[in-house]
């Protein structure tokens, strides 16, 4: 095909023009959203949602210079499994899922994992500004939606909070079967690069541990993560800059 032609001669993470521009169209739809739906507060789920805060401040600091920018906060989908969820087939499956994906890899035993009433605390004293907001609307986003069984234990600790309007986001609406449907998403078409449009953060690790991801200590990962956020960030500035 023609896209493939191009050479990777200037991005490394974003090949090609079509996934440049639907990196640029996907942060327009979900800035526009969130200012038009008055949120205040967008969730992004770890690790393949997370530079996607790049594009969003970018393009709202260009856009809506003046205007506070909605508070961000990451979470880490592992830390929120409850171990009355978890079975050992299950953690096994996180396992081989996070050698796919690089991520630091872990098989503790279930009672080794927090209980859904430790998950609540956690998240209840890590996220105290964020629980302050309550009754607003909030946007938990992820770039894809497929079982749904991650994002499930996030949603159902909001909802244990006592948030009254959490919302879920992706790219695609969720798969028909999934335990969390879309209540906004920006495409019915496939993104370019599947469930990694804006690529993969290298700078943390997702663990059991905690609702939120640690830092990584490997040095190759730094460094990719740091290159990814410039390119995104020039994409977008880039983008805006042609049309205006």
């Amino acid at each position: 095909m023609e896209k493939y032609e191009e050479k990777r001669d200037k991005y490394e993470f974003f090949d090609y023009p079509e996934e440049r521009e639907e990196l640029f169209r996907y942060t327009e739809k979900i800035v526009e959203y969130l200012k038009n739906e008055k949120i205040s507060n967008l969730v992004i789920i770890d690790r393949s949602s997370r530079p996607f805060y790049v594009a969003v401040l970018e393009y709202w600091h260009k856009k809506y210079s003046g205007e506070p920018a909605p508070n961000i906060y990451f979470m880490n989908p592992k830390g929120f499994k409850p171990r009355e969820e978890m079975t050992e087939a299950e953690i096994y499956d996180i396992y081989k899922d996070s050698l796919w994906k690089d991520d630091v890899c872990e098989t503790p035993e279930p009672q080794e994992i927090k209980s859904r009433e430790e998950v609540l605390k956690e998240f209840q004293d890590t996220y105290k500004k964020l629980l302050e907001d309550k009754k607003k609307p909030v946007l938990i986003f992820d770039t894809c939606i497929h079982s749904g069984n991650s994002l499930a234990s996030v949603k159902n600790t909001f909802d244990d909070a006592g948030f009254t309007d959490a919302r879920v986001g992706a790219i695609n609406p969720s798969d028909k079967g999934a335990k969390v449907s879309t209540d906004f998403y920006v495409s019915s078409q496939r993104p370019e690069k599947g469930c990694y449009p804006f690529d993969r953060d290298r700078l943390i690790e997702k663990t059991f541990d905690h609702v939120y991801s640690s830092p990584t200590m490997d040095p190759r990962k730094k460094e990719k993560a740091i290159q990814l956020r410039k390119e995104i960030k020039r994409i977008i500035a880039d983008k805006m800059n042609a049309e205006t």
